[in-house]
């Protein structure tokens, strides 16, 4: 078993989640039961990040930009 820390957007804790290790290489996002707010939160097990939180692409990024002017 993998585990990872990663930051509940709810309560601001940090909490420890866990994958099933596989031969594959890592998930790219795994769903993980917060035990800080009790929610399903989509977290990337490599850096911790949360689904809710990816950077905008650059297209969408352009579409915002020419929206705001």
């Amino acid at each position: 078993m993998q585990t990872f820390v990663f930051r509940c957007p709810s309560t601001g804790y940090n909490v420890q989640g866990s994958f099933e290790e596989t031969n594959s290489p890592l998930p790219t996002y795994v769903g993980q039961h917060c035990l800080a707010c009790r929610r399903l939160h989509i977290v990337d097990p490599r850096n911790g990040r949360l689904l809710a939180e990816r950077q905008p692409t650059s297209a969408n990024l352009s579409r915002h930009t020419k929206e705001l002017k």
